[in-house]
């Protein structure tokens, strides 16, 4: 009967110290931590190339002058707007092709507002046969422009 009893007691003081190691942990995590395996860091713009006026569109820099068949053109544009709609900060959105070794992500790590609508500050990266290549790039929601655009629509500044 008393070992009863101490079985029970040692069972419940194991459990407190058990609970009371994981309440106290100080390991947060943080909203990009982890995301960023194998992602190379960002590169910054230049201050010429941020707002030139070929770049308000989605151009061809944006493919960072892979030759991707239709397909993985449509794959890459569709993470890329994804990412700039959806993910959070430091969320990857990728894609791969089943055709060829072509693969990609986006992440976007930065957002801030302007004043009539917003911008984010995201990194492409492709690899294509075992070549990896990455560009960094900001796209603007709510500028206008004399294009004649959307307020809604993405403005990709280089």
């Amino acid at each position: 009967m008393v070992d009863m009893k101490l079985f029970k007691v040692i069972i419940i003081l194991s459990s407190l110290l058990l609970t009371a190691n994981c309440a106290n942990s100080n390991s947060y995590v943080k909203e990009t931590q982890g995301l960023f395996t194998k992602f190379p860091e960002p590169v910054s713009l230049g201050e010429n190339q941020l707002w030139s006026a070929p770049g308000m569109m989605w151009n061809h820099i944006q493919y960072l002058r892979f030759t991707l068949n239709d397909d993985e053109k449509k794959m890459h544009q569709s993470a890329v707007y994804h990412a700039l709609n959806n993910a959070e900060n430091g969320q990857i959105t990728s894609w791969h092709s089943r055709e060829r070794l072509a693969q990609g992500k986006v992440r976007v790590y930065h957002s801030f507002p302007i004043s009539n609508g917003h911008c984010r500050v995201y990194q492409s990266y492709i690899e294509l046969n075992g070549t990896a290549r990455h560009f960094t790039n900001n796209a603007c929601k709510g500028l206008k422009f004399r294009d004649g655009g959307s307020l809604y629509d993405w403005k990709f500044l280089q």
